[in-house]
């Protein structure tokens, strides 16, 4: 099956031993800085797996192995052993994804308790021929990787013997056959020999796997004494290695843009991290470098997304002051709940990694020239916090409140103390919260327009008393950044396609966004909680049952439209304009 024109390097790689991989796990490894799954399905064949759900491209090791197939633990979408084919999709019951729906392969072998990959398609029936001079017996050591090219690392690999303080001088022998290293020598414990197989895994990363063996009367460790050679090694081959910052971030997060439509290449926007802060307890900022940013429009109060190192996509409101227009500003909080998207930018993104992020999308808007009434909770500061210093920058009056538990959570401080107007609120029960939220409203001047963003139940206070106190449903904004949906009441409903008239059925508990895309049209989705509006479509016919917090009042009363991640029917048959 043709899974990519992409030209890879070919040769045969060791990239691990066979115990790696045990029966009903999923091992996590590079080549070429391509990252591989590589799985063993329960009738004793191994696969190797470029390391992406062709759906999402959620990371295949996050999966689970039934022992058949591979499961994306995002959506369930199950691909087969062996060929890689798709063989179920949980948002599809009607027959088989088409053929054409396959994770990426690439050739392995399996030989002397050894594991070989090759990135070029057509070798399968070449392993034979490259290695017919099998490993010679030994001691499997422990595999090693090296922040270094491989060049450096077999530079060093050729005076290996002389590590050893007992080497008997004039004694040692290297021979190196492409990425394979034969030494021997003589020492006063015996006769040495060990190979050593290079592994690229990256442009500054090599893996050294290794046997070792010992003729002579000495009780040594030898996995132990090859290990302690090896990390001496490594320390001074890494010390002594000069990596470009460039090529250091590929390898903290290895990740690339799966889609060749011109769309999607026009979507994201290749970034580095210049800096890291933590702002607040669970709180990290991190600013983000583009050519391209400074041409961008920057509206206070937008967002971007970003593909998190976990492989989601998630949306960070940009925190930026009008004066800065070089990078882009954000502050990620850790979520207790995270699906690994928070989680991984903590844990994962170092400073001069690479990431890839969306230009600014300005879903939560500044009313122009009108004063404001600013309330943020929690991580709802960042919007808000943009949108209070373009007031200010601009002359326009405004009055920002902000709550959060205990001063150890006020995020971006030095920010928030460069601006005039800020109320702070700390530690404050419902009770309390609801009597500051009333005043901030009822001190508004004239004409105020109410933006709020912050945790569910502070927004409905924020909207219930700017009702009570008569502002106009259009002079009240808010920005969720997650949005609460039970499926417990879930019913099936048809859907036809307008365009090209398929109808098919939306089981109980599969979105509507996914069961169109398992038919092959597209649904671009990005928060899937119904809160970013990605996944807009409009509606020909029918009667939708909304479950966003993104449309309007309006829009919902008018039924021309729903968000396809989270929204469902009402009506038993639902004609999209699709």
């Amino acid at each position: 099956m043709d899974q990519t024109t992409t030209s890879l390097p070919s040769g045969w790689h060791m990239v691990g031993r066979a115990t790696d991989v045990p029966l009903r796990h999923v091992f996590h490894t590079q080549l070429h800085g391509v990252e591989l799954a590589l799985w063993r399905a329960d009738d004793g064949a191994v696969n190797a797996w470029e390391n992406r759900c062709p759906h999402r491209s959620v990371r295949f090791t996050l999966g689970t192995n039934t022992g058949a197939t591979l499961r994306c633990q995002y959506h369930g979408w199950q691909y087969r052993a062996g060929d890689g084919r798709c063989t179920r999709i949980p948002a599809s019951l009607q027959g088989q994804p088409p053929a054409s729906l396959c994770a990426r392969t690439f050739p392995i072998a399996e030989q002397d308790a050894c594991l070989w990959v090759n990135l070029d398609a057509t070798a399968n029936d070449g392993f034979a021929d490259a290695h017919d001079d099998p490993a010679a017996p030994g001691v499997p050591l422990r595999s090693l990787p090296f922040d270094a090219p491989l060049d450096a690392v077999a530079d060093a690999l050729a005076s290996y013997a002389l590590a050893d303080a007992k080497a008997m001088p004039g004694s040692a022998r290297a021979l190196r056959r492409g990425d394979r290293f034969d030494i021997a020598w003589q020492s006063a414990d015996g006769a040495h020999s060990v190979q050593f197989w290079l592994q690229p895994a990256t442009a500054v990363r090599t893996v050294v796997h290794g046997n070792a063996a010992l003729n002579g009367a000495a009780n040594i460790n030898l996995p132990r004494f090859h290990n302690r050679l090896l990390s001496a090694l490594r320390r001074t081959v890494e010390r002594n290695t000069q990596t470009p910052a460039s090529l250091r971030s590929q390898r903290i997060i290895p990740i690339s843009v799966r889609s060749n439509t011109a769309d999607n290449a026009k979507r994201w926007l290749r970034a580095t991290v210049l800096r890291r802060e933590v702002t607040a307890q669970d709180i990290v900022a991190f600013e983000l470098s583009a050519p391209e940013i400074a041409s961008l429009p920057m509206e206070p109060g937008a967002h971007i997304d970003v593909q998190t190192p976990a492989g989601c996509v998630r949306q960070y409101s940009l925190v930026n002051a009008p004066g800065e227009r070089e990078r882009f500003v954000i502050g990620v909080k850790r979520e207790s709940a995270s699906r690994g998207g928070s989680r991984s930018l903590h844990d994962a993104l170092e400073v001069g990694a690479t990431i890839l992020v969306s230009p600014p999308k300005a879903h939560f808007r500044l009313v122009e020239g009108a004063p404001a009434v600013l309330i943020a909770g929690g991580i709802g500061i960042t919007p808000i916090l943009a949108m209070a210093s373009a007031l200010q920058h601009a002359g326009v009056p405004y009055r920002l409140h902000n709550f959060v538990r205990s001063r150890e959570h006020l995020a971006f401080a030095s920010r928030l103390a460069g601006l005039s107007h800020v109320q702070l609120h700390t530690g404050l029960d419902t009770a309390r919260t609801a009597e500051a939220a009333r005043h901030a409203l009822r001190d508004a001047m004239a004409g105020a327009h109410v933006y709020v963003c912050g945790p569910r139940p502070l927004i409905d206070l924020a909207r219930e008393n700017a009702h009570a106190m008569g502002f106009p449903d259009s002079h009240v904004h808010f920005e969720l950044f997650a949005n609460e949906v039970s499926h417990a009441g879930d019913q099936p409903f048809r859907v036809r396609l307008q365009r090209s008239g398929e109808e098919f059925v939306v089981p109980a508990g599969v979105s509507l966004a996914d069961a169109i895309q398992a038919r092959g049209v597209a649904v671009p989705t990005s928060c899937e909680q119904g809160v970013c509006g990605t996944c807009r479509v409009g509606i020909a016919q029918g009667e939708p049952e909304h479950r966003d917090v993104y449309l309007s009042s309006e829009e919902k009363e008018r039924g021309h439209c729903l968000l396809a991640c989270v929204s469902r029917s009402r009506s038993d048959l639902l004609i999209l304009d699709l």
